[in-house]
């Protein structure tokens, strides 16, 4: 009994020898990731003739993180209803005003007041026209940032110093956008992270340059949502107002009563009249004596060439007498022709 089965465990035995020996004489090149996430590797190895699993495995992680962010970011979009109160709306505020003045520098004063009241900045300003011939002067257009709550009182105080024409507001709503890109930072900081582990424990000059070239795209892609986060910040932290600012000689665009009997309407379309002939008249005589040099330059020019061409025909008689023959034959050719 005892040597029926000897043979079978001696058998059984050197198998398990044998495996172990092959398990035992396995080449660095095989790097494990365990679930703590450490760094494992054989000391005795010549070479490594393929990619290191480290650095795909760090691309497998990146690869789910996304997966899993993309996922989460869809679930918050489809829950967005559930999850109110919990997701925090990012909204970015944007505002229009069309706005008429006589007082057109009173108005600027009045208008950089404002705006450092309410702790807001000038981020872009133009004026163009002072056209002195008619009578809108001067146009600006000015692109002032303040605080996101601040936004509707600077646009009621701007009515209180200008006739409001026109005006418009919009909001962008860009949560989903900003989770995706807080998801994609949180995604690529771990990534940098779980690199900068690898390379500090690589011992390889080919594990160390992989480790780099990945480590140097994930800081170029981490820098860039970073400087988008900042961007959505700022956007949604400072609210956009845009004024567009004309200067008139009258406000044409407030509401008046309209004239209800033959003698209000004539009244008022003879008064209508009688403005636009003064403020032609004006302008007129504006442009006449800024170009008062130039017209008496033009006027004396034509004089004189006049005075001169008399003078040298008075001089030379015959030339007008030739000239008026050749006029007296062209006629009599064109009379008998016609006869």
């Amino acid at each position: 009994m005892k040597k029926k089965f000897f043979i079978p465990a001696l058998i059984l035995t050197g198998c398990i020898f044998f495996a172990a020996c092959g398990r035992s004489s396995k080449s660095a090149s095989e790097v494990f990731y365990d679930n703590g996430g450490r760094y494992y590797a054989e000391a005795n190895s010549d070479s490594m003739a393929m990619e290191m699993p480290a650095v795909a495995a760090s691309r497998n992680y990146s690869k789910s993180s996304e997966a899993k962010s993309t996922q989460s970011s869809s679930d918050k979009g489809n829950n967005a209803g559930n999850t109110e109160g919990i997701i925090q709306r990012k909204v970015i505020k944007t505002a229009s005003l069309e706005v008429q003045t006589r007082e057109f520098d009173s108005f600027i004063e009045s208008l950089n007041a404002k705006i450092e009241e309410f702790g807001g900045y000038l981020e872009n300003a133009n004026v163009t026209g002072n056209n002195i011939y008619g009578t809108s002067s001067r146009v600006a257009y000015f692109t002032i940032r303040v605080p996101e709550d601040k936004l509707q009182p600077m646009m009621d105080s701007v009515g209180t110093f200008g006739t409001v024409t026109n005006s418009s507001y919009n909001e962008e709503d860009i949560t989903l956008g900003y989770a995706d890109v807080e998801s994609r930072i949180k995604t690529l900081t771990t990534e940098q992270e779980t690199l900068l582990g690898l390379l500090e424990k690589a011992a390889y000059l080919e594990d160390i340059i992989r480790l780099e070239e990945r480590l140097s795209q994930v800081n170029y892609e981490l820098e860039t949502y970073k400087s988008r986060q900042r961007t959505y910040d700022n956007k949604i932290s400072y609210s956009t107002l845009n004024v567009n600012v004309r200067e008139v000689m009258k406000i044409a665009n407030v509401v008046e009563a309209e004239p209800k009997t033959l003698g209000e309407r004539i009244a008022q379309g003879f008064k209508d009249n009688m403005l636009n002939i003064r403020e032609s008249v004006e302008a007129f005589i504006v442009w006449f004596i800024s170009y008062i040099v130039n017209i008496v330059l033009f006027v004396a020019i034509v004089t004189g060439l006049t005075l001169i061409v008399i003078r040298y025909c008075k001089k030379h008689p015959a030339i007008l007498k030739k000239t008026n023959k050749q006029d007296d034959e062209t006629d009599e050719t064109k009379l008998g022709n016609n006869k």
